[in-house]
């Protein structure tokens, strides 16, 4: 029933009804139950104090300098950003010159707003993420121009190309001067094409290379930047930490969030409940816009439901347990200790216990002195692991070969991959039944 809810909004969404469905309260009716964080200032404030784990980095003081503050800078004073916009469709890639990036058509509409918000288990606020999460300008991306002349282009920088939901989640969205640009969103991130073929929403895309994509619009010939520390990026990583690009890090899978007890790869925010949430993607998408507009904040609310609604299609632990019984033997002796069932998850690890990469967990931007535990639910189908991406699947983190400096199978740089040692000593039937388990959840 609720699938179906969510299908039939999300496609009057579509089709531009979105604006009449049943979002107000019927005439007579009671008022819809107050949710604090869309209309109380101070409860965000203490909520966003309660949900920095160091208020010390970067990351937390300029958010408790600017976050609901009540002083002359608060971001509160900014002004609300929905804009109209509309998807970069396939087929203007096989147009002459590939897709516009600035010419906005008559099908360009801001996403249609509710007056109220009945609670935060409505359905209809996670209908309205989901066409948020595909559609609401995150961050001005004229660099990905170069990947928007041909599907060769797109391909070439990693922009999944889909014939119903458009070229990498890439929207034209009309700005604040009456111009238009190409806009990421979530979903250009945080959806890729799965096994089937299908796109899957939450999926790291492993392929994207902004790095790439940001010194081509620059005019740098490819391979001509090897110093530049965006260079080393590589596909599925980004640095959205530091203007000198030192801090890159894994694109991360949004579909467990729901059981995440912390949220960055560094543990910097107390996943607390679907505020903290909502104020993480509040403020990345104001420090991602220059700090100079703001979602309206039911926006940021409705695509925390959305992606915490994601869970729902990952398999259950029950599954994986009865595909390997011995590999779930295995887990339980191996990783349990961190990733703790039910959630697959567990309180942040320090650095000197994991043992990988440090540099991004002492970051004085985001830095914790840990790493966050990540759910391994969905891991079977992430791609990608560790949190600067340099391990290519749970095959390759199980290789004690990757220790050795002639390991050759580091995603980034070259050499061993050091730190998270956890189960490498297993026999090979062991470690097989262990893969099983962890490939089925």
């Amino acid at each position: 029933m609720w699938v179906q809810l969510l299908r039939r909004v999300t496609w009057l969404a579509a089709a531009g009804l979105l604006g009449a469905c049943a979002f107000s309260p019927t005439s007579g009716q009671d008022p819809a139950p107050r949710v604090p964080y869309l209309d109380d200032a101070s409860f965000r404030r203490a909520e966003l104090e309660a949900s920095l784990v160091n208020p010390s980095n970067a990351y937390s003081q300029l958010r408790l300098a600017r976050y609901a503050s009540g002083d002359g800078a608060d971001w509160e004073r900014l002004p609300e950003w929905n804009p109209p916009v509309e998807p970069i469709v396939a087929s203007e890639l096989d147009a002459p010159g590939g897709a516009s990036t600035t010419a906005l058509s008559r099908r360009a509409v801001p996403l249609a707003l509710p007056a109220t918000v009945a609670s935060e288990d409505d359905p209809a606020l996670v209908a309205l993420g989901e066409l948020a999460f595909h559609r609401y300008p995150t961050q001005v991306g004229a660099y990905f121009g170069v990947g928007l002349t041909s599907r060769s282009a797109a391909a070439r920088y990693g922009l999944w190309v889909d014939e119903t939901r458009g070229v990498g989640g890439l929207v034209r969205a009309r700005m604040a001067d009456g111009s238009g640009a190409v806009s990421l969103t979530c979903s250009t991130c945080h959806s890729a094409q799965g096994a089937e073929g299908d796109l899957v929403a939450g999926l790291p895309n492993a392929r994207l290379d902004v790095g790439a994509a940001t010194l081509a619009a620059q005019g740098v010939p490819e391979g001509a930047a090897t110093g530049d520390p965006i260079a080393a990026w590589g596909p599925g990583r980004v640095d959205v930490t530091t203007t000198a690009g030192t801090e890159p890090v894994r694109i991360p899978d949004l579909r467990p969030v729901r059981w995440l007890t912390h949220l960055q790869q560094d543990a910097t925010v107390r996943s607390r409940d679907l505020t903290a949430l909502a104020i993480r993607i509040e403020t990345l998408i104001i420090t991602s816009g220059d700090q100079v507009v703001r979602p309206p904040r039911v926006v940021a609310l409705a695509l925390a439901a959305y992606v915490r609604a994601l869970a729902a299609t990952l398999p259950s632990p029950d599954g994986a347990a009865r595909a390997s019984p011995r590999g779930a033997a295995a887990f339980a002796s191996q990783c349990a200790g961190c990733h703790i069932a039910p959630a697959l998850t567990g309180p942040p690890v320090p650095l000197a216990t994991i043992g990988t990469d440090p540099t991004f967990g002492l970051s004085a931007s985001r830095g914790t002195g840990a790493y966050r535990v990540p759910s391994l639910h969905g891991v079977g189908s992430r791609g990608p692991l560790l949190h600067d991406g340099t391990i290519a699947s749970v095959d390759a983190l199980f290789d004690a070969g990757r220790l050795a400096p002639s390991f050759a199978g580091r995603l980034h740089g070259s050499g061993a991959v050091l730190g998270h040692l956890f189960g490498l000593t297993l026999g090979a039937e062991d470690r097989s039944a262990l893969l099983a388990y962890l490939r089925a959840l």
